[in-house]
């Protein structure tokens, strides 16, 4: 979407914005401005980033390259943001100790695939083409978080009757979900079973795995609303025959959730912005 006129900004005031949008008054571990710069007003946005995707970005003579997932340094700090899930839990009634304890096994295992990641090849690449390069993660996974929730705010009342089924129908409301190639899927219950208390776990990194799972259905949550789920965690949470909910909302529909209404607010303050990479852009 272009703007009838284009203003310029910094990368960090591009990181502001997200950051004022989710509340947010510091940059997250797993966000950051990897290549500073001035003067920009076009801006390629995608939610993956690869060094093809800045040599796009340059031949669609864009300023700067703003992706989601994190890159360079961000990839390796991210996973301390794990702890977030804590308050997240102790909000649906799970007690801190417990909260504590489920997040353990899923931080300790993406702390050491960190270890492995490549983080600085493609800030590399975009010094190299003198391109501004910023990665923006938990802010918007904070706005999509918040939208969710206030989706299923209705189904939250102690009289509801809602089904599974219901709490897909919801989510299937936002553009985002009705136009991606995936639907939000039941991994554990069943469509007529009667949803309960709905948690929205996620903007905490990445899901929580078996432990926090578990710790939810403990509290007396019915439902569990996560954006995708580990397959050895599934196997084991249906060999232990989890009385719960579990349903994976999409992980590229529901990050796009937070990263439009960011974008939108970018193009109102007359940036040019291009959504590629995966971004699911509503009609």
């Amino acid at each position: 979407m272009r703007t009838s006129t284009t203003a310029a900004m910094t990368t960090e005031e591009i990181m502001r914005v997200a950051l004022d949008q989710s509340g947010m008054r510091d940059i997250p571990a797993d966000s950051g401005v990897h290549v500073r710069g001035d003067g920009i007003r076009r801006i390629y946005a995608t939610i993956d980033c690869d060094v093809a995707d800045l040599l796009l970005a340059r031949e669609l003579r864009c300023d700067a390259v703003l992706t989601h997932h994190p890159e360079g340094t961000a990839s390796l700090h991210g996973w301390r943001l794990i702890a977030r899930q804590v308050e997240q839990m102790v909000e649906c009634g799970v007690p801190v100790d417990r909260a504590e304890a489920a997040i353990q096994r899923r931080m300790h295992m993406v702390e050491l695939n960190s270890h492995v990641r490549n983080y600085g090849r493609v800030a590399q690449a975009a010094q190299l083409l003198k391109l501004s390069f910023l990665n923006v993660h938990l802010p918007c996974d904070v706005i999509s978080r918040r939208l969710i929730t206030e989706k299923m705010a209705p189904f939250q009342q102690p009289d509801s009757h809602a089904t599974v089924a219901d709490i897909i129908a919801a989510l299937q409301e936002f553009p985002e979900q009705k136009l991606a190639a995936t639907e939000p899927k039941v991994l554990l219950g069943a469509p007529d079973r009667l949803a309960g208390r709905v948690a929205v776990a996620m903007a905490g990194y990445t899901n929580g795995g078996l432990e926090v799972l578990k710790a939810y259905f403990e509290a007396g949550v019915g439902c569990v609303l996560m954006m995708h789920f580990p397959e050895a965690d599934l196997r084991e949470a249906r060999e232990q025959k989890l009385a719960g909910n579990l349903i994976i909302t999409g992980h590229m529909a529901s990050d796009s959730i937070g990263i439009n209404v960011y974008l939108d607010e970018l193009e109102r303050r007359g940036l040019e912005v291009i959504r590629a990479g995966g971004i699911i852009v509503p009609r």
